[in-house]
């Protein structure tokens, strides 16, 4: 993965994915994405990492994207 960050007052992260690459965001983080992009939304690690996530102030969900079919 490659990356840039772009602007001085609100700056953004623009991420480069290759083909089969993936991404775990929590709810919120993604403005924009490339159409080739999977979006699935998970508990990643089951119903008790969720809840420690929760109970730490993290999102409950979060969002895995995945580069198909070419770079994202």
């Amino acid at each position: 993965m490659r990356y840039e960050i772009k602007g001085d007052t609100l700056p953004v992260v623009i991420c480069y994915l290759e083909n089969g690459e993936r991404m775990i965001t929590e709810r919120g983080s993604m403005s924009w994405m490339s159409p080739n992009m999977k979006m699935e939304t998970t508990s990643n690690g089951g119903i008790g990492k969720a809840f420690g996530r929760m109970f730490s102030g993290e999102a409950l969900f979060q969002n895995r994207y995945t580069a198909t079919g070419g770079n994202g």
